[in-house]
Parts: structure tokens; C-alpha cells; sequence
């Protein structure tokens, strides 16, 4: 090769090198990013929708300084809201006083005001579709009153209320529901529910502090809430999505003598049974628990005191279940997804008959509940260590 042929293939080689070392014309300096926490929607009375932003204060980011922004006295985070005739013309009013671009990848909660739920959540959904870095697995969640109110709640034991929301929203105690959950049942005409929480003020404290606690889940037909599962229907409602969590029932044994179980585990068996124009669903649960505290006095080293206490566990459970039917029944909310049953089994005459008049059907639908509970541990002691003998 000559020497004027290697310096042609030379300076070829150079500039293909150079075009890949172009670098990211396109890139966003992590300085120029407000990284949004947490957000709420809100209707407001005139109509329109207020957004509310959480977002890190990048000056006060160097260590923890205690709960609720820190007890020193400084907040590591910022809260600011808009409105609009539309959730995205509020967002971008925001973004005018921003000196930072709003970025929501790493959004893990979207908390909606009650006003809204009861208007209905299907607004947002088109918003969402809209911007690529809304991730479907961000949790939805409902509040008393406004949404705003809860992200400014001021909890102790973490450093941001974001955090408290989603560690509350996705703990085993809960039945979480993200973003693809509510926008895949609102697609099949189903109806969803959504973790609903409120602020708190604590107790017995000298300083009260505003926690976040879970009081049950939002009842919706369709995108619009009518109602709110608590306690005994809450506890139902898990049973009959097959989404047992931890909770403790507590109950008379005898008359004045309670006792405390902790269900740890819980599976629900449902089949839909169609009789001409009547749909009957036979449940059968099975229920572990372990007893938390007993105050009925009973020798549970005796297998007759243990089975009793597992006919009284089966009939509390029972009980919570038919509490979340005759909630789901009056509003006519298929909250269990029953519909979504009776479609695999049955799918022509879902189709052709049943689809149509759902709702109707369902109020009128017969339950048959069979439970099957037993006690997996009695705890270390099995009879008060204060009494004679023991």
C-alpha cells in the first residue's frame, strides 16, 4: 500500500472514530432535574384541577435530620401546587416557576382527592397515557378530604411523607393497586379499588404529629367511588379477591372473654354455578391463624378448647366475607371481580345474557360460604403465667 493510500484510509478511520465519540447531544445534566416524590389530583369547587408536586430540596439532601422533614426544623422537601381547566395545564403552570425540568420516573405513588374519586378518575388516565415517564407500576390511592392535605402531613418516622405513603400502601397488611392494575379493570368495565388513607393526629404525645395510617379501600362503580370498605368489610374484601393479608381479628369467646388471632395465611376458592337466570358463587376459604392474645381463660393444651376456637375463627371469617358482599351487593359493585369468573367459565352466556345486565344480576346473586380455619400455633405459653398451677 502507498503512502498516499495509507493516509487516505488513516483520515477515514479518524473521522468514523470521531462520529461515534460525538457524545449525547440530546443528554439532561441530573443538576437540571427535580425528581418528583409523590403527587396528588385534586377537583376543585369551580371545576377545575389542582396538581400538587413533592419534590427533594437538592440543598438539604446531605444526611437525615429525623422524621417528618427532620425535628431540627428544616424540611428536605418542597410542595408546591397549580390548577387548570385540564391535570396537564395545571402541571405545566407549575413548570413555569420551576427552575428545574419535573421528571416522574421515580414517582412511586399518585394520591387522589376524595372529591375527585366521587367525580370519577378516568381524566387522568388519558394524561398518563400521554407522558412516557408515568410508570404504570406507581400506586394510586384515595384520601379524605384533599390530596394536598396528606402529602403536607408531617409523620415521624420517615424523612419524606412520600415514603410513608408507599411503604403503607404496599405492606403486608395491604392490598395494593398500581396505576395498570385500576386502568386494566376500568377496561374490562370492571369496577376497581383503591387504598384509601388519611392523616391522623397521634396520641399521648407532647408534640402531636400528623401519621398516615390506611383506614380501608375505596369502593368504586366504575371510575366513580360510592362507598369505602372498613374493618369487617375491608378484612371481607381480601377473602374475596383471594388477596389475604395479615390481620387480627378480635372476638368474644364467651361472653366478656375475648380473644385476639392474627391470620397469617388465607385462600379463597370461588365458583360461579349458573341455575337458569340465577348465578350462585360457591366460596370455600381455608384460614391460618395463630393466636394473639387470649383473655377467655381457656386450656388450650385441651383439643376440644383449640377446636372451639377455630369454629369461632371460621365463623369471624365468615362473617367479614358476608359484610363485603352485602356492601358490594347494595351499590351493586362487583368490587371481587365475579364478572371476570363467570366470563372464563362461562363465556357465551356471559356474552349474550349475563354482560349486559351485570350489575342487576349480581345483586341478586346467592353466596354459599364454607370456611375452614385452624389455629397453626397457641403462642410460647399456652395459659397465663399468673394463675395457680402454671
Amino acid at each position: 500500500m502507498t503512502h498516499r493510500r495509507r493516509l487516505f484510509v488513516f483520515g477515514m478511520m479518524s473521522t468514523l472514530v470521531l462520529t461515534f465519540l460525538t457524545g449525547c447531544w440530546d443528554r439532561t445534566e441530573t443538576n437540571d432535574i427535580a425528581f418528583v416524590l409523590t403527587s396528588s389530583i385534586d377537583l376543585e369547587d369551580d371545576g377545575k384541577y389542582r396538581v400538587t408536586y413533592m419534590l427533594p430540596l437538592p440543598g438539604s439532601m446531605g444526611g437525615a435530620s429525623g422524621g417528618g422533614g427532620g425535628t431540627s426544623g428544616g424540611k428536605s422537601y418542597y410542595i408546591d401546587s397549580e390548577v387548570g381547566t385540564t391535570i396537564r395545564e395545571a402541571t405545566s403552570k407549575l413548570q413555569m416557576r420551576m427552575s428545574r425540568r419535573l421528571f416522574l420516573s421515580h414517582r412511586r405513588t399518585i394520591v387522589l382527592g376524595e372529591k375527585l374519586a366521587k367525580a370519577g378518575i378516568g381524566i387522568m388516565f388519558d394524561d398518563a397515557a400521554r407522558t412516557p415517564e408515568s410508570r404504570l407500576t406507581c400506586f394510586l390511592v384515595v384520601t379524605k378530604g384533599k390530596g394536598y392535605d396528606l402529602l403536607n402531613a408531617e409523620p415521624k418516622f420517615e424523612r419524606f411523607p412520600s415514603e410513608v405513603i408507599r411503604e403503607i400502601t404496599k405492606s403486608r397488611r395491604a392490598m395494593a393497586t398500581s396505576t395498570k392494575d385500576i386502568g386494566i379493570s376500568l377496561s374490562f368495565n370492571s369496577d376497581p379499588i383503591l387504598s384509601y388513607l388519611e392523616a391522623k393526629e397521634t396520641q399521648g404525645a407532647k408534640k402531636p404529629s400528623q401519621e398516615i395510617q390506611l383506614v380501608g379501600y375505596g369502593q368504586f362503580k366504575g371510575d366513580r367511588m360510592v362507598g369505602i370498605y372498613k374493618n369487617q368489610e375491608a378484612n371481607g374484601l381480601m377473602w374475596m379477591r383471594n388477596r389475604v393479608r395479615e390481620h387480627l381479628l378480635t372476638f368474644p369467646l364467651e361472653s366478656g372473654k375475648d380473644i385476639s388471632i392474627l391470620v397469617k395465611e388465607g385462600h379463597t376458592e370461588i365458583k360461579p354455578i349458573l341455575q337458569g337466570d340465577k348465578v350462585i358463587f360457591q366460596l370455600t376459604l381455608e384460614a391460618k391463624g395463630v393466636i394473639g392474645e387470649d383473655l377467655s381463660e381457656q386450656d388450650l393444651n385441651k383439643p376440644e378448647a383449640i377446636h372451639k376456637v377455630e369454629r369461632k375463627f371460621a365463623e369471624q371469617v365468615k362473617k367479614c366475607v358476608q359484610a363485603a358482599i352485602k356492601q358490594m351487593q347494595k351499590e351493586g359493585t362487583d368490587s371481587a371481580q365475579l364478572g371476570l369468573l363467570v366470563w372464563r367459565s362461562h363465556p357465551n352466556v356471559w356474552n349474550n345474557d349475563l354482560k349486559p345486565q351485570w350489575r342487576d344480576v349480581f345483586k341478586e346473586a346467592e353466596f354459599r360460604i364454607k370456611v375452614e380455619a385452624s389455629i397453626t400455633e397457641t403462642g410460647l405459653i399456652n395459659q397465663n403465667v399468673i394463675k395457680d398451677g402454671s
